[in-house]
């Protein structure tokens, strides 16, 4: 009987783990160039995070910073994400409308190791590429340095190192 109920908790947690939503991320089909425009359309930028399996970054970006509440309500607000396999061999159209595997677009972009947060401005220029776990806090003061505009004129350490307080 024991056995039974260590197995249901079991369960319940590695269910409850994978479940997690993540309210930004984007249902797509590795049309980057639609994704793009969708949006544009809603005054958001899009964002692709880079990721591979086994990557344990990757997991604690979703399970940790991706489930923080203002994380989440900040980027559903202002962001599209969409999350692009290293390793994979789907089929992916870039915003200029070149089609190439996800390891071929990750290769382009010079992404090796995982995770990488690429963001783009709304005509579709590479504005940043920010490489490794991010804590919520400072995710949040990321989405800010992009969607403010001080990536125009301010690298994204000075403007981290301005805004934790």
């Amino acid at each position: 009987m024991l056995g039974w109920k260590v197995f249901l908790v079991l369960w319940l947690l590695v269910t409850a783990s994978l479940g997690a939503s993540i309210p930004f991320l984007k249902p797509s089909f590795l049309n980057l160039k639609e994704d793009l425009e969708d949006a544009r359309k809603e005054g958001k930028y899009l964002f692709i995070m880079f990721h591979q399996e086994g990557c344990p970054f990757c997991d604690r970006m979703r399970r940790v910073t991706f489930q923080d509440k203002a994380v989440g309500d900040y980027f559903t607000k202002h962001f599209y994400m969409v999350e692009v396999d290293i390793r994979g061999s789907n089929e992916l159209v870039d915003v200029d409308g070149k089609k190439m595997t996800e390891k071929e677009f990750a290769r382009k972009h010079d992404v090796r190791l995982t995770p990488v947060f690429m963001f783009y401005d709304q005509e579709g220029k590479v504005i940043a590429k920010i490489p490794g776990y991010i804590e919520p806090r400072d995710f949040l003061i990321l989405g800010r340095w992009i969607v403010e505009g001080h990536y125009k004129n301010k690298s994204f350490i000075t403007f981290l190192k301005e805004n934790r307080r």
